[in-house]
């Protein structure tokens, strides 16, 4: 809880203020607003919580203030148990609504949540290919560098079940949760708890597969998965997801992308894959990378022209990333010149809310 020192969301707004002079209404109000990753201000007058003009204004059920006047929304905060009193005082301050804690505890942390969701939203950027072996989950890691290097705060998130583990392929040994430890998760999940408990590498925080492929399908196709791409767009700039190549396209994650970066190998086969996928996913913006070597009459100007899509650059066949992604090194080919260039043009029309990178 803090005190004097609100919570301003992007419209300069105070996100929460309390008035109320109970110790116990304070302590079950904060810990419902660090449930839900707010801090709190508390006064103990009225007309000092309006001076604040809070999205949300609460006042405690001991209040005996009259009158809203709030330019706001006000809800009346009391405690489980109360008798019938607290709705007399409810109707005299004409609330809106009356939550008694810690009955109404989740109720209020979605409410609060909402005051998250209206501030800038992070951007997610999906990375497939058109066949397998491309090199999608690799350009989805240098993408994920490269980001974190411009200052984006960035996500490298994993969306391919048999994938065996992207996190492999960029550390030997990361620490910390895994798709496998969301499964449960409803509602809303609180975006500050999920960055911290992120493991981080290069500035790149990430949310791999661990090794039960069939247990984080089923994640995957279930409702955990919005709540988590809600945090993760609050907690995050940036997330590049390595999507899986196959039908369906793009799997359980292709729908939450903003954007869509496919590879495209140059060859005539997989051309016509590619050319089918984009028709088939025309609901976003996609960019192609074409990836060589090229068969004869190929290059990447054709490739993009034949796979029907816009050209972002070249992906050259690069020596020494079959061992580095292995050696969980994959991060180090994010330095190569032809990388970097590549990169800074997939991501020089992403936005940039600049929360601020990762440490």
């Amino acid at each position: 809880m803090t005190e004097g020192r609100p919570w301003l969301p992007a419209s300069g707004r105070a996100g929460v203020a309390l008035v109320t002079s109970s110790q116990p209404i304070r302590d079950e109000t904060a810990r419902v607003a660090a449930a839900a990753g707010l801090e709190l201000t508390v006064t103990t007058t009225l007309p000092e919580a309006r001076q604040l003009h809070p999205a949300v204004l609460l006042v405690g059920s001991d209040s005996a203030e009259t009158g809203s006047a709030t330019d706001g929304e006000l809800i009346l905060v009391g405690l489980s148990g109360e008798d019938g009193a607290v709705w007399q005082t409810a109707a005299r301050l004409n609330a809106s609504q009356v939550a008694l804690l810690p009955a109404a505890a989740g109720w209020l942390v979605e409410r609060f949540a909402g005051l998250r969701a209206s501030g800038p939203r992070g951007h997610v950027l999906g990375v497939m290919g058109c066949t397998g072996g491309v090199g999608a989950s690799s350009l989805s890691c240098w993408l994920a560098l490269a980001a974190a290097r411009s200052g984006r705060s960035c996500l490298l998130l994993d969306g391919d079940c048999a994938g065996g583990g992207l996190d492999l392929a960029v550390s030997d040994s990361l620490s910390g949760i895994r798709w496998e430890d969301l499964g449960e998760v409803s509602g809303t999940l609180n975006p500050d708890q999920l960055v911290d408990a992120l493991p981080v590498v290069r500035g790149v925080s990430v949310l791999a597969m661990g090794g039960s492929p069939a247990i984080e399908a089923g994640i995957l196709g279930s409702s955990a998965v919005k709540s988590v791409l809600d945090a993760v767009r609050s907690g995050f700039d940036l997330t590049i997801a390595d999507l899986p190549s196959g039908w369906p396209w793009g799997g359980p994650l292709l729908p939450f992308c903003d954007e869509l970066v496919l590879l495209v190998p140059g060859r005539r086969r997989p051309l016509a894959v590619a050319h089918s996928i984009v028709q088939q996913t025309q609901f976003l913006p996609v960019g192609l990378v074409a990836r060589g070597p090229f068969a004869q009459g190929l290059d990447p100007h054709r490739v993009a022209e034949l796979a029907g899509g816009p050209l972002i650059g070249y992906l050259p066949q690069l020596r020494g990333v079959p061992t580095a992604e292995r050696q969980g090194r994959l991060l180090t080919i994010g330095k190569h010149r032809r990388v970097q260039a590549l990169t800074a043009q997939a991501l020089a029309t992403v936005p940039f809310h600049a929360r601020g990178a990762r440490p």
